[in-house]
């Protein structure tokens, strides 16, 4: 685990480096060349993803954010897997099942997310390629609307309920830990939309002020 959180640091510092140096570079180029690369972008097709370049503190905080989740959709396996071994196994419902293979289907995610950056490295990032951010909304979306079911079977069951033994007292911990998640994945669903409408602002204006032509 520390040697994917120094990875992932390392990632973020190697990021600043490059944002750094092409923001020197663009200040060292002459107006000169300023113009003569707009009017030959004026006669070149669009690209497929016009997504602007992303800060490297916001890419690191993003990749925190998703090692994050990783960590609390473990967490809900562990609690309500417990119930699915053991002596227990008989007794519990479909309710468990459905909270294991939530969390399941959100680390999948998460972990998706974390290891993207080693595959695709030399490569543009998901997070600058328009054309995957509705799909990655809408199947955040999913998870969240997934999530905020689970809160709501588990918090009914288990919210004010303050009997005893150690289930009762797992589950009530389990139930905020599901709201936190829940919480969590809002926040990234809402900031993947917020990406996708800015991608698709970008494009409606690029195509207006005739800047790219379509090929």
């Amino acid at each position: 685990m520390w040697f994917l959180i120094l990875k992932l640091l390392r990632i973020g510092v190697k990021e600043a480096k490059k944002h750094k140096a092409k923001k020197n570079a663009a200040n060292t180029s002459t107006t000169d060349s300023e113009s003569i690369n707009l009017n030959r972008d004026t006669n070149m097709p669009c690209p497929a993803d016009s997504t602007t370049a992303r800060n490297p503190l916001i890419t690191l905080l993003e990749t925190i954010l998703r090692f994050i989740q990783f960590v609390f959709g473990l967490t809900v396996i562990g609690l309500y897997g417990r119930d699915l071994h053991g002596e227990d196994k008989a007794a519990a419902p479909a309710k468990w099942v459905y909270a294991v293979v939530t969390a399941f289907l959100a680390v999948m995610t998460a972990a998706v997310y974390l290891v993207l950056p080693f595959v695709m490295e030399g490569r543009t990032p998901v997070a600058r390629r328009a054309r995957v951010q509705l799909p990655l909304f809408v199947w955040e979306s999913v998870l969240c609307v997934l999530w905020l079911t689970l809160f709501g079977i588990f918090g009914k069951m288990y919210i004010g309920n303050y009997s005893e033994g150690d289930k009762v007292k797992r589950m009530r911990h389990a139930v905020w830990v599901d709201l936190v998640n829940l919480g969590l994945w809002v926040v990234t669903m809402g900031w993947v939309g917020l990406r996708w409408w800015r991608g698709e602002g970008d494009r409606r204006e690029g195509e207006g002020d005739g800047g790219c032509r379509e090929g």
